[in-house]
């Protein structure tokens, strides 16, 4: 049981780093645009090419797994992942007195995550999750109005708005 709660928080620690730094980062590399050819597909059916909704997925799989821990540790009373998370907080390095803090300081800091996807969010949806190759000349210059329209108004909001 521990190894198979090791691998899901490896596999979910992985996804949340790729969302977040490796993603983006590869978008902008010119190599990496096969590797985008490729995955178009699963990572459409997947989370719609969006990393905001990859991340909500994760934290959603993460929710299903609390669930299902806490729904069969009612039942099975020797279900106990106490050894599990005092192997990771010691190899964190977190002190006992502060590893309540550090999960509400983790939670915190998954809330300030969401927000800066939030803010970086710049497409609708359905624009994102359209694979570039499928992308016709007609839609491109369509997105390409949408984002001068976004730009220009953002600007003139910006200079009207002062706080």
């Amino acid at each position: 049981m521990t190894a198979f709660l090791l691998v899901l928080a490896l596999i979910v620690a992985l996804g949340f780093i790729y969302a977040l730094v490796l993603r983006p980062w590869l978008k902008k590399q010119a190599w990496a645009q096969r590797f985008f050819a490729w995955i178009d597909p699963l990572e459409a059916a997947l989370f719609k090419k969006s990393e905001t909704i990859l991340f909500g997925r994760l934290l959603w799989v993460g929710g299903l797994f609390v669930t299902f821990y806490d729904g069969a540790a009612t039942f099975i009373h020797s279900l106990d992942i106490t050894p599990l998370t005092t192997r990771i907080f010691d190899w964190l390095q977190v002190p006992p007195d502060m590893r309540n803090l550090s999960i509400s300081a983790f939670v915190g800091i998954l809330g300030l995550l969401i927000n800066r996807l939030r803010k970086t969010t710049t497409k609708p949806l359905e624009l994102v999750a359209v694979p570039d190759a499928k992308v016709t000349p007609a839609a491109a210059a369509a997105i390409a109005q949408a984002d001068a329209a976004k730009d220009q108004a953002v600007q003139v909001v910006q200079s009207e708005v002062k706080p």
